[in-house]
């Protein structure tokens, strides 16, 4: 589901017009994004939590000539720094977790259940 099919949904299940919808999602997304910015966490009860990570710089080992890694290839190495960053985590309410993987696992029995020979 895209931007425009949530919007549409959300008009015919609210009663509301796309336009009105369209203006509270983006001022909802200008909101979390400057939440963001300034290093803030945020929840929303029933959807989830938004949680801002600060990630050390890490070194890493690469190839001299670009390729990547070969098994048993021995070769000159050049170390590369990733520098600090931060990445937005998202951690989804309890009963919509749950609810997935329950859904999730019925569907891989059910597949399962398909490919087994029958005999």
């Amino acid at each position: 589901m895209n931007k425009e099919q949530l919007i549409a949904d959300a008009a015919r299940r609210s009663g509301m017009t796309q336009r009105e919808i369209r203006n509270g999602l983006n001022a909802l997304i200008e909101s979390l994004v400057e939440a963001f910015e300034s290093d803030t966490d945020v929840a929303i009860a029933g959807l989830g939590t938004f949680q801002i990570r600060k990630r050390c710089n890490v070194k890493k080992y690469l190839p001299e000539d670009g390729k990547g890694p070969m098994k048993g290839v021995k070769g000159g190495r050049a170390m590369c720094i990733i520098p600090d960053r931060r990445v937005i985590k998202f951690n989804p309410a309890p009963y919509i977790n749950r609810e997935y993987i329950e859904d999730h696992s019925s569907r891989l029995i059910e597949q399962k259940a398909e490919e087994s020979p029958k005999g």
